[in-house]
């Protein structure tokens, strides 16, 4: 099973041996944030994040899924947010992908 570790803005890791669920929920979380996986009234899913400590409301974000069940939105959403690159989050890599990195430092 592919593990993942998730590091700081400053490269620092945050967290190791992470699944991409474990992953993108400290990533989604970061700063205070919250989020949800919300149906859509025409199938699939999206993901809404609020930051609740700037008393920001609910957003619609650009990441979804067209999955018929919300297991399997969670799984591509999940996905979708490890490998993204979010502006001032931490960020996802694989243990591998650190391992590697750490190596050559």
């Amino acid at each position: 099973m592919l593990k993942f570790t998730v590091v700081d803005i400053d490269g620092e890791p945050i967290a190791r041996h992470l699944t991409a669920a474990e992953a993108a929920h400290i990533i989604l979380v970061d700063d205070g944030r919250e989020y949800e996986i919300r149906p859509t009234d025409n199938g699939g899913f999206v993901l809404w994040s609020r930051q609740q400590v700037a008393n920001r409301p609910w957003a619609k974000t650009v990441v979804f899924s067209l999955a018929d069940t919300l297991a399997e939105a969670e799984t591509e959403i999940f996905a979708a947010v490890i490998s993204a690159d979010w502006p001032r989050h931490p960020e996802a890599m694989t243990d591998l992908q650190f391992d590697a990195i750490a190596a050559e430092a």
